[in-house]
Formats: C-alpha cells, sequence, structure tokens
C-alpha cells in the first residue's frame, strides 16, 4: 500500500457567544436602533477556511460572512462597521456602493467577502478570518451600537458555521454551506473531525512502544470506526483499530529500531458514509527537535511594521538561540494546537528559511501564501488564540503557546529573549532581539 498526504477536514469547533444589538426602547430584538431606522440585522453564516466550497465573483476562495435581515424593510448597511477585533469594533466601515450593491432585500441575505481585498469591490473587507476561533462584531453608524456578534472557536476547511432556523441561537455546522441564501433545510449532517494527532513518548527510544492518539469528535455522534494505517520504508502499510475512551483514540505501535522512520495517518468513518483522513505524518526513533523559540507576535498590526508588500499583517518571530544555524523550511505553523501540520513552511528556499546563530526570522501570519515563502496560511485573531511550531516529523511541538486579548500595534514578546517572561511591548522589535 503506498502512503501519501491528505487533506485534513480537521479540528473539533465550538461555538460559544452570540450577543445583539437593542432597540431604542430597550427591548432585546436581534437588531440596533440609529434615528428613525430599525436594525434586523444577524450575522448568519461565515466560512474561516475556504478551500473550494464558495468562490468569490474573481474566483477566489475567500473567507466570507453572510448578514441576514430580518426584517420587513430593506437595509442598506454602509456605513456600519464590521470587525474581527473586540478591541476595536469599528474597524472597517463599510462604503457605500453603486446600485444596490450594500442593500439587503426584506429577509434577505448579503455576502461579505473577509478577504482583506477592499480594493476589489465594497463587499470585500480589509481583513481575514482566523480558522483558530476569532470574532465577528457588526456595529451601527453611531460606532456604539452593537448590532450583532458571534465569538467562534477552530473550525473546519470547507464547513461552514451558521444559524438554524436563520437569526436564531442556535449554531450548527454545515456540510453543504448557503451563503447568500437561507440555512433553513440545509444538511447538519457533517464529517467526523481528527484532531489532537499526536505520538508519545515524546523521545521515542529503541524498544520503546509508541501510542499513537487522536481526538475524533462527530456533531452527529455516529462515529462507526477508527484506524491507524502505518509503514515503514522497509514493509508495506498495516492498518489496525484503535481503542476509544470517549473522544479520545489510542493504538500501540512498535517496537522500532533507532532510526526508523514510521508514517501513519489515522481515518475516521461514520453511519453518513463520510471517511475523513488525517494528514499522513511521522516519527523517527531517538529524534530530537532543535531548540527553537516564538518569541515575540503581534495579532493586530495597523501601522507598527510593513511588509515587503506595504501590508500591515499579524507577524510571528522565531528566535534561535543555538550557536547553529535552522532551517525551518518543512516545520509546521499552527493558530490551532489541536491541529499539529495546519500549515508546512516550504522547503523550497533555504536561504530564506534558514534562521542564523542567535538571529531571529519573522512570518507573516496573513493567508497571502502566494506573496512568499515567509507568508503562512493562518491569520492571528487579536481576541487571543495560540500559536506552535512544530517539527517536520507533524507531532513534535518546538514551541507553542496560548495568548489573550491583545492590543492594536502592540506586541507580545519573551524578555528576556528565548526566557518564560512574557511582555507587551510598546515599540516592537520584530526580526531584533527583545533585550
Amino acid at each position: 500500500m503506498k502512503l501519501k498526504n491528505f487533506l485534513i477536514l480537521a479540528f473539533a469547533s465550538a461555538f460559544i457567544f452570540t450577543a445583539c444589538g437593542v432597540n431604542d426602547s430597550g427591548n432585546d430584538d436581534g437588531g440596533g436602533n440609529e434615528g428613525t431606522q430599525d436594525y434586523h440585522l444577524y450575522i448568519n453564516e461565515f466560512m474561516a477556511s475556504n478551500d473550494y466550497a464558495y468562490a468569490d465573483e474573481n474566483g477566489e476562495y475567500d473567507d466570507w460572512i453572510e448578514i441576514y435581515n430580518a426584517g420587513d424593510k430593506e437595509v442598506d448597511i454602509a456605513g456600519l462597521y464590521i470587525s474581527d477585533n473586540t478591541d476595536d469594533p469599528t474597524a472597517y466601515q463599510i462604503p457605500s456602493g453603486k446600485g444596490n450593491a450594500t442593500k439587503i432585500p426584506a429577509g434577505g441575505f448579503l455576502v461579505l467577502w473577509a478577504d482583506g481585498q477592499t480594493d476589489q469591490g465594497v463587499l470585500h473587507l480589509p481583513f481575514k478570518l482566523s480558522s483558530g476561533g476569532e470574532a465577528i462584531i457588526l456595529t451601527a453608524k453611531d460606532g456604539t451600537t452593537t448590532i450583532d456578534s458571534h465569538i467562534y472557536e477552530a473550525q473546519e476547511t470547507d464547513i461552514s458555521e451558521g444559524r438554524l432556523p436563520d437569526g436564531t441561537d442556535n449554531w450548527v455546522k454545515f456540510s453543504s454551506p448557503t451563503p447568500g441564501a437561507s440555512n433553513n433545510g440545509a444538511s447538519t449532517d457533517v464529517p467526523p473531525v481528527i484532531s489532537n494527532v499526536s505520538v508519545s513518548p515524546e523521545t521515542i527510544n529503541p524498544g520503546d512502544t509508541v501510542t499513537v492518539s487522536a481526538t475524533v469528535t462527530d456533531e452527529n455522534n455516529d462515529v462507526t470506526s477508527v484506524t491507524v494505517t502505518y509503514a515503514t520504508s522497509s514493509n508495506d502499510a498495516t492498518t489496525i483499530d484503535m481503542t476509544a475512551d470517549g473522544d479520545n483514540y489510542t493504538a500501540s505501535l512498535g517496537t522500532f529500531e533507532d532510526g526508523t522512520r514510521v508514517y501513519f495517518f489515522v481515518t475516521a468513518v461514520d453511519e453518513h458514509g463520510f471517511t475523513v483522513v488525517s494528514d499522513t505524518v511521522h516519527f523517527s526513533v531517538g529524534y530530537v527537535p532543535p531548540t527553537l523559540y516564538i518569541n515575540e507576535f503581534m495579532a493586530s498590526n495597523d501601522a507598527t511594521i510593513a511588509d515587503e508588500n506595504g501590508d500591515y499583517d499579524d507577524w510571528i518571530e522565531i528566535y534561535n538561540p543555538n550557536d547553529f544555524a535552522v532551517n525551518i523550511g518543512g516545520f509546521y505553523i499552527t493558530d490551532d494546537l489541536t491541529d499539529l501540520t495546519n500549515y508546512q513552511i516550504p522547503d523550497t528556499d533555504s536561504s530564506a528559511t534558514t534562521i542564523p546563530a542567535g538571529g531571529f526570522l519573522l512570518l507573516w501570519a496573513d493567508k497571502d501564501t502566494d506573496q512568499g515563502i515567509l507568508h503562512v496560511n493562518i491569520k492571528l485573531s487579536g481576541s487571543g488564540e495560540q500559536i506552535g511550531l512544530v517539527a517536520p516529523n507533524g507531532t513534535t511541538f518546538v514551541d507553542s503557546l496560548t495568548f489573550g486579548e491583545q492590543t492594536t500595534d502592540v506586541s507580545y514578546g519573551r524578555k528576556p529573549d528565548g526566557s518564560d517572561n512574557w511582555q507587551f511591548f510598546d515599540n516592537p522589535t520584530p526580526g531584533a532581539s527583545n533585550n
């Protein structure tokens, strides 16, 4: 059996919070009031990891947010504010468009593209959604009245999350997203989710029994089987059943000789016929990863430092404390610590991805991988989330952290470099020492 890499339809998600604005009378009606204009608008559905589910007018598969007008009058959303940062709910004001571009008819829907490309039209926003979880906030023209908001957790690729029925407080996942249309009647049968794929012990020595673990969840609670398939370069692939303890599944492999590299992937099947396969990852007997640190980052960059294209994007600084250079090409970077193989840094240009001894390297977390090898397919949430740097085997954390709410143009980093002491910097030092 030949092994290959598979696309992760990864990580479990939760939906924890929704807040609606109030009208002038103080009644909670799901809308906001400004002068004589009532808003009955809802963030009704969204997708934060769109690989091939729904394309914009330019054929691009971008993040999107659907707004639903539950009122009995047409509403023009031009002049309203939308943001993905609870610290800055008025981050972007929706401009006026030609004709009916920003108007939502009574009972209608409008899709906004969270693609960071406002030059593509009035329905394109200057930010992208984090698949690791963050906030979406819709604010009235007064800049203070919240019309609607939603805080979400980690999302799965090409699976949307929305209200069912439309405009209600019941948030569910959709395997067949309905952007620009009602969620009523949409399929809520979704595939299982495989996350937290890992091995133990952390350092595997010759003769050790290796435990492969994975978390498998399903919105429909109908998982029928979970297996692990593994192989070394010296034998054919073997598939064995994993043992369940709630949502945690384990299997024991081995033993193996020193230097052996074992490739494996996890497969989950449910009663609806959905089959989900994790990325193929590996472990090597005797492998010890290099010491590297996530040393400083900024999750809300408005004016601190621009990339080579003049864009003010989120960034992550990696510090190499060793007395030798380390090439991070082939390493993984993630904003969800349950998804270790979220994005693999290309290994095609070692001159760009090698960190000199005692040096620093900036990664741009802008989801614009076509802009260069140091632009990664994650985006940081100013509301707080996670960052992980994972070894090329896809199973070993090199460094990781969980952070809280961030302030625009203020970085968060270690001082001294590589220490356990984290603090905020009003004067960030991207690409240089924090000392």
